[in-house]
C-alpha cells in the first residue's frame, strides 16, 4: 500500500479537479492521497466525495506558502480539521490578499501599455474565487500579445524588481506550523531540498514541527537520502509525495510517481491521535 501526500487541484493552482485527482490516484494504484492545496482547504470535500466512488483514502490537507526574509518556505499540514473556523477566516484574509495584488499588479502593467483587466486574468483560473496567482497574469499578458511565453511575461514585466512586481503577503513560517498546529494537523516542511539556506530547518523544529517531506519528485536520490538520515536523528515524521500540479504542467505519469510506504501514513495517524 503506497500513499501520494502531495498533491494540487483547481482550488489552487492545480489543472485537475479534486475528483479527477482522486481517479487518477485509483489508476496509480494508490490507497492514500492528500489534497494539499496552497492555501486553502476547498477541495477536500469533493475530494472525499469521490473518495466513496473510487476507495482512495483522503488525508486532509494543506500548503502554507511562508517566507523568512530570505526564501520562500512551504509548510504542509497533514490530518487537518479543515472545517476550524479560526483556520478558515486566515485563508480568506490570504485570499484577499492575493485578489488585491493581482489588481495592483494589473494597475502597473496598464501604467506602462500593457492592456489587460482583472476579467481577462480570471479567464485563465480554473477556480477563479481560491487562487489568483502571476501565473495566470502572465498568460493574459502572452493572449493579449505582449509577450510570446508565460516566462518572456515575468522576464520583462511582473518579475522580481521588474516594473509590474507587486510583493505578497506572506506568513512567517513559524506563524505557518502554529496554525497548522492550532487546527488539529500535523505540520511538516515540503521539499527541504529546494531550500537555498537549510539552517532554518533546525529553527522549524523548536517552533513545533513534526515532519519532513523527504520523497518528492524534485529530490535528487542524495536529497532523499540526507533528509531521510536527517529525520530519524531528529525524531521527525517522514512523509512524500509527486507535488502533482495537473497533466498539462507536470505530464500524465507524476502523479504517483512519487509513492510513499503507507507505514509512514500509520506514523502520521498514530501522531494525529496523541
Amino acid at each position: 500500500m503506497f500513499g501520494d501526500l502531495h498533491i494540487h487541484t483547481t482550488k489552487s493552482d492545480g489543472t485537475c479537479k479534486p475528483k479527477e485527482v482522486v481517479q487518477m490516484a485509483k489508476n496509480a494504484n494508490l490507497s492514500a492521497i492528500a489534497i494539499t492545496d496552497h492555501d486553502t482547504l476547498d477541495g477536500i470535500d469533493e475530494a472525499k466525495e469521490a473518495s466513496e466512488l473510487y476507495g482512495i483514502e483522503i488525508i486532509p490537507g494543506i500548503e502554507l506558502n511562508s517566507y523568512d526574509d530570505r526564501q520562500d518556505i512551504h509548510i504542509l499540514g497533514y490530518f487537518i480539521d479543515y472545517k476550524n473556523n479560526d483556520l478558515l477566516e486566515k485563508l480568506k484574509d490570504i485570499r484577499k490578499s492575493r485578489i488585491n495584488r493581482a489588481k495592483l499588479i494589473i494597475s502597473k502593467l496598464n501604467e506602462i501599455g500593457i492592456n489587460i483587466t482583472y476579467d481577462d486574468v480570471l479567464s485563465h483560473t480554473k477556480e477563479s474565487f481560491s487562487f489568483i496567482g502571476r501565473p495566470h497574469i502572465a498568460k493574459a499578458i502572452v493572449e493579449a500579445g505582449y509577450a510570446k511565453s508565460v516566462k518572456e511575461a515575468f522576464d520583462k514585466y511582473i518579475g522580481e524588481d521588474k516594473p509590474a512586481y507587486v510583493k505578497r503577503y506572506r506568513l512567517h513560517p513559524f506563524d505557518s506550523i502554529k496554525m497548522i498546529i492550532n487546527a488539529g494537523g500535523i505540520p511538516v516542511l515540503a521539499h527541504p531540498g529546494l531550500l537555498i539556506d537549510k539552517e532554518i530547518i533546525k529553527h522549524l523544529i523548536t517552533n513545533g514541527l513534526k515532519g519532513i517531506e523527504v520523497y518528492h519528485s524534485k529530490h535528487s536520490r542524495a536529497d532523499t537520502e540526507f533528509f531521510k538520515n536527517f529525520a530519524l536523528e531528529n525524531n521527525l515524521l517522514i512523509t512524500g509525495g509527486s507535488d502533482f500540479h495537473g497533466v498539462d504542467v507536470d505530464g500524465e505519469y507524476l502523479l504517483g510517481t512519487v509513492k510513499l510506504d503507507y507505514k509512514y501514513i500509520e506514523k502520521l495517524k498514530e501522531c494525529n491521535l496523541v
